[in-house]
Order: structure tokens, then sequence, then C-alpha cells
């Protein structure tokens, strides 16, 4: 875990803010450090209704106490995965035993969609911990109806459900359903639960009501959480069939081990409850006309904790090879993603992918997990492959890192722009550039008029040209 800690911390401001919305997010929690108005987020001024507070209390907290431009919401998001993979650990440890519990966590921790997730300033992860915490606490309620301290447990559900609707809204009430039904023995008591759910999130909805009203509920809860499962308007309509992909792509390269649940018979009622909860968020979310990747990070804890589960009785050490295997080549590709990710970024296509051209370092990082699942004893592979991610993804921010800050982050260009001695407006500037742009000037690109020499020009999604107007 030491090693996945240094991996996750290596670099993380290496690269400058991506996508469209880790430059608004990260501009809304500084706005809420400057101004110290920590209930209205705000984007350039003006009020801005579309998540919860959590991460931007957390990025102004780190704004606050002085952290750069990325680190204030990136560090606190990499402490915040860290923290709960250990309680994670914790937890499952007095369901499953310590093996299972191990196994759980260094597998997630190392798995493609937590990795991109715990470095980023994005509200996903935040959900995800305060969701799966919830999950995790109720296990011991859902393998025994004479379990102890059943009021403190259900309390503390309620408090973590409070945190994740003050993450991402309803969706943590929506995605707890099936934990209403493998709790049903305690319904008499959903009402602690409940209160206590409500004295954490509603302060914040009730003065954000108060204070802006109708504009408020209006994008809010009828755009922004109703609106999505139809709407086209929001510019993330994908099939029906789209997680599929996503969540094998997002257990990678632990995703061979998947069909180590094929195996299980039968399933007891906690390995129902977790297998229950990540299927109805896969057919939630896949209902829905608008979908991003990130929806499905809240679900990948209790997948992970079912793999780990099939380690109750033995060592994740005692995996045959032929197990391990598919990772190993799968953690091999690592080196070729790394030469590949900026091109790939810079057009936001994975079409765009080209064999690149390895050097010597490259090569061994390829060779690595390979000789390690031929040649280590059967007990240090899996420990091996874990390091090996590790090392490789240490490997895939040196390399990729650099370019990506150039071709995809909006931080090279500012620095450029920052020694035109004329000023820049913005004669159409794509929404991803144009927000990283607006986050590194603190302050919105003035559309161009007459009075401009110098013009920033977008063609399709690559970096934006710069023009002299006449």
């Amino acid at each position: 875990m030491f090693a996945i800690a240094g991996f996750y911390l290596y670099k993380l401001d290496g690269v400058g803010v991506l996508g469209p919305d880790e430059p608004r997010y990260l501009a809304i929690g500084r706005s809420m450090a400057q101004s110290g108005d920590w209930i209205t987020p705000r984007l350039w001024g003006s009020p801005w209704f579309e998540k919860p507070p959590l991460l931007y209390w957390i990025t102004a907290a780190g704004t606050a106490i002085g952290l750069n431009q990325e680190l204030s919401g990136r560090l606190p998001m990499v402490l915040l995965s860290l923290a709960f993979l250990t309680v994670m650990f914790a937890l499952l440890r007095r369901e499953f035993g310590m093996h299972a519990a191990a196994a759980a966590a260094i597998l997630l921790a190392s798995c493609t969609a937590w990795i991109a997730w715990s470095d980023f300033a994005l509200t996903d992860l935040p959900l995800a911990v305060c969701f799966s915490a919830a999950v995790f606490l109720a296990l011991p309620l859902v393998r025994s109806a004479d379990t102890e301290h059943v009021s403190v447990r259900l309390a503390t559900i309620g408090a973590c459900l409070g945190l994740a609707m003050l993450a991402k809204g309803l969706v943590p009430l929506a995605l707890a359903l099936p934990g209403v039904w493998f709790l049903r023995h305690y319904w008499n008591r959903y009402w602690l639960a409940a209160m206590v759910c409500t004295v954490v999130a509603a302060p914040w909805y009730v003065a954000m009501c108060l204070r802006h009203g109708a504009p408020f509920v209006e994008e809010f809860f009828l755009k922004q959480h109703f609106a999505r499962l139809y709407s086209a308007s929001l510019q993330h309509l994908q099939p029906w069939y789209y997680y599929v992909p996503v969540l094998l792509g997002g257990l990678f390269p632990w995703t061979p081990l998947l069909f180590l649940l094929c195996r299980r018979r039968p399933w007891d009622a906690r390995r129902r409850f977790l297998l229950a909860t990540a299927l109805f968020g896969v057919v939630l979310f896949s209902v829905s006309a608008n979908k991003l990747p990130g929806y499905l990070l809240p679900l990948l804890p209790a997948l992970f904790a079912l793999i780990g589960a099939e380690f109750e009785q033995k060592e994740i050490a005692e995996l045959r090879r032929a197990w391990l295997a598919p990772c190993a080549l799968l953690i091999a590709l690592i080196p070729l993603v790394a030469h590949a990710l900026p091109g790939m970024l810079g057009s936001w296509r994975i079409t765009a992918f080209q064999w690149p051209r390895l050097n010597a370092a490259a090569l061994f990082y390829v060779g690595v997990p390979i000789a390690t699942v031929l040649l280590a004893r059967r007990s240090w592979i899996a420990p091996l492959l874990v390091l090996c991610v590790a090392g490789e993804g240490i490997y895939l921010k040196a390399v990729a890192y650099p370019a990506m800050d150039e071709s995809v982050s909006a931080r090279g260009l500012w620095h450029h722009l920052q020694s035109e001695k004329a000023p820049v407006c913005d004669a159409g500037v794509e929404r991803t550039w144009l927000y990283g742009l607006n986050f590194y000037r603190a302050a919105e690109l003035p559309k161009c008029s007459a009075s401009f020499k110098l013009a920033l020009r977008s063609e399709g999604r690559k970096k934006p040209v710069l023009k002299i107007l006449r």
C-alpha cells in the first residue's frame, strides 16, 4: 500500500487541469476561500447550481492552507482516497478476514478507475467514498439480525449518506435502494438513518433554497438530476450498453479476476447485497440517456469487495498463475498507453491510439510483469504485480504528463499566452480549453471585439491557435 500511496502522490501537479469539469470545480473552491461565502458556489462571480458543495469545501480548505492551484483540490482527493482504503480494509476484515480485506483494498487501489479519479479534483470520488462506506457499514446488519450497536451503525450509515448527498445530490439515495431491501428487518429503525442523513445534508440545501429559490431548484434538481434521464441538451448521450466496456476498462488490469465470481456457490446474504448494489447501479445509470465514465466509480468498491471475499478461506497468493497471467499481460500494456495517451487525449478518441516506438526503459517495463508471472514463486506473483502497477504508473506519469501539459491541458497554453504583450480574446475556443484558460487567468477570457489584436480559435478539440485580427 505504501507503493500505491507513493504512486498517487508522485507528480500530483505534474499536469495542469484536465477536462471541462476540474478547472471549474477548482475555480469554485478557490472563490469560496477568497470570498468567505461557503454556501453559494460561484463561478466567475455568478451562482453555480450544478453540483453540491462537498468538493468545493474541500478545495477551499486546500486553498486556505496555501496549496497551489492544482494541489488545492488534488491532494485532498488523494488523502481522502487513501483514508477510505484504510477504512475499507478495517470494515471488510471484520466480515471476511485479513486476506480478503487486504486483497479487496489493494486491488481497488491499483485499478485504473480508482487511480484516475483519486488524482484529480472531481465529484465522483467523494461520492464513491461516502456511499461505499455506508455499504460496508451495512454488511454486519445484512449478515445477522442480532448485531450489536444497531442504532449506532444505522446512524453512521445515515451520516455517510448525508455526506454523499453533499457530494452529488440525490444519486446516493437512488443507489441505496438495494440496501433498503436487504436491511428490511430493521424497517422500524429506518427513521434513525433518515434523520441523521437529513441533519447532515439538509442545512446546505435549505440555505440554498432560501437564498436562491426557484432558480436553484430548477437547475439543481429538475435539470441536473431528472433531465439527465432523457434530455439531449446535456451533451453526454451514450448508447445503453456504454457501461459494459467502461466497467471492464475501469477494473483494468484486474478485469480477468471478475470471473472469479462465477465460481461462487452458494452466495450468502452479504455477497448478494454487494452484487445487488453493483448491478442495480449499472442498470440505473444505463437507463439514463446521459452517461459519463465516472458515474460507475461508487460501484467499484462493492465489486472489489466481492472479488476480495473470494479469498476469505485462502490467500490471494494461492491463486493459480492462469488467473494472474492475463492481468500481467494487461499490466505490460501500461508503457504503451504511456506513450500513446497524450495523442489519444488530444483528440479525445480512443480510436486515435497509435502504436508507439518503445525505448529500452519502456521495453523493460513491458517485460517485468510478464517475467514475474512466468518466473516468480506463486506466492509472490500477486504482490509483485501490484508493485508493477505502481512502478509502471510512475513511468506513465513521467512520460505522459509533460506531453499532456502541452497538448491537452490549458496550463502550457496559458504560460505561452503570458509572453504575449497584447491582450488575447476568445474567437471560438473549445470549452475544455476555455475553462482551463479561465481557471489560470482567474477570470473569463473576453469575447473578441474591434479593440483586440490577438484571438484564440479552436479547430475541433485540438489545441487552440493564436491568430492576428485585422
